[in-house]
């Protein structure tokens, strides 16, 4: 019975209707990121491997109900809390004036993209002066100059490649490589930022809001 996989539910009719699948794995990676825990912290508390929870929050492996059991309980939810019906729409849709601008000493941060796996995309407006802070991590990412320029310096110290880019330039790059954006102007810079997700469930420029722009 524990090692059942739950990939549905049953509708007042008692046939079981199909769920996005990935909902509950999304739902796994954002109480662990409320925690603040990495997937070894969280595989220590459950007793499961790092890569297991990653294949769950990834949607790539169904968890038994065991698992889903010992993790509700290591988020000190019940089970129905965790696997609660709230499946993202099919399409998520932010609205100009009601999106979340967080808001740093150095430029504001509008995340564009929903609950979805794959891409996250954002709206950067960095402050004259300013630069953005220095990441790499796996995946790709794809820079689009709105207003102003930017520019892109591609490498670690000692061997960076420098690239100014103004109103309709674009750029694509391996997110592995070190990387940042620096503002040297007089006048705020403007940038579409869309790139897609670490495997582990991490965004480098995600926690921006909470980093804070670098002067």
């Amino acid at each position: 019975m524990w090692s059942q996989t739950v990939s549905g539910r049953v509708n007042l009719a008692g046939m079981t209707e199909r769920i996005d699948e990935r909902w509950i794995g999304r739902r796994v990676r954002a109480l662990r990121q409320a925690r603040g825990a990495t997937l070894r912290a969280l595989a220590d508390e459950t007793g499961l491997s790092a890569t297991q929870l990653s294949r769950i929050e990834s949607g790539s492996r169904q968890a038994s109900v065991g698992t889903l059991i010992e993790l509700s309980r290591t988020f000190g939810i019940t089970l129905s809390e965790l696997v609660a019906d709230t499946t993202p729409a099919a399409v998520h849709v932010i609205s100009r004036d009601r999106r979340a601008v967080h808001h740093t000493a150095s430029g504001d941060v509008a995340v564009l993209s929903g609950d979805l796996p794959d891409l996250h995309s954002m709206h950067l407006t960095i402050s004259p002066r300013c630069s953005f802070p220095t990441a790499h991590h796996d995946g790709e990412e794809w820079m689009y100059v709105l207003s102003g320029t930017v520019e892109l310096i591609i490498g670690a110290e000692g061997d960076e490649q420098s690239t100014t880019l103004g109103p309709g330039d674009a750029a694509h790059f391996q997110a592995r490589t070190t990387h940042r954006v620096r503002n040297d102007g007089d006048t705020s810079t403007e940038i579409l930022l869309v790139g897609t997700r670490d495997p582990l469930g991490e965004s480098a420029w995600a926690g921006s809001a909470e980093v804070g722009l670098r002067p």
